[in-house]
């Protein structure tokens, strides 16, 4: 009985770490392909912080960031749960506050973009 459940375990821990490891490679080329299209994206006649468009692609590529960040910090928390030494805990704690950091920065970018695009919208609708 027990080796079946060690089979069982290995397995999902195989596919587990499969998932971890497309989430993390989908989540940074987000991050490629919109601070590559944030580059080819012609500047703004007015002042930059009030175009939406650059706005919202900053915003998706720090959240394509932060994700890896907080997976990570939080696959070497559960790592290092039994552990009895402080430093992979530091490392996980530190790992998950850049990610939230990085996520707040991206969350703001966001909300900052639809916000132009409403104020800009109403404006024209005048």
């Amino acid at each position: 009985m027990t080796e079946e459940n060690t089979g069982n375990k290995k397995a999902k821990t195989r596919g587990s770490r499969k998932i971890i490891i497309l989430s993390v490679v989908a989540s940074l080329l987000l991050a490629l392909a919109c601070f590559i299209a944030l580059a080819l994206v012609p500047a703004p006649d007015g002042p930059p912080l009030k175009d939406p468009l650059r706005s919202l692609l900053t915003g998706l590529g720090v959240l394509g960031v932060a994700a890896p960040l907080c997976i990570a910090g939080f696959t070497l928390k559960k790592c290092f749960a039994s552990s009895p030494y402080f430093e992979g805990k530091f490392i996980a704690t530190v790992l998950n506050v850049f990610g939230f950091a990085c996520f707040a920065a991206g969350l703001a970018c966001i909300i900052l973009g639809v916000y132009d695009w409403i104020v800009q919208f109403l404006e024209s609708s005048q």
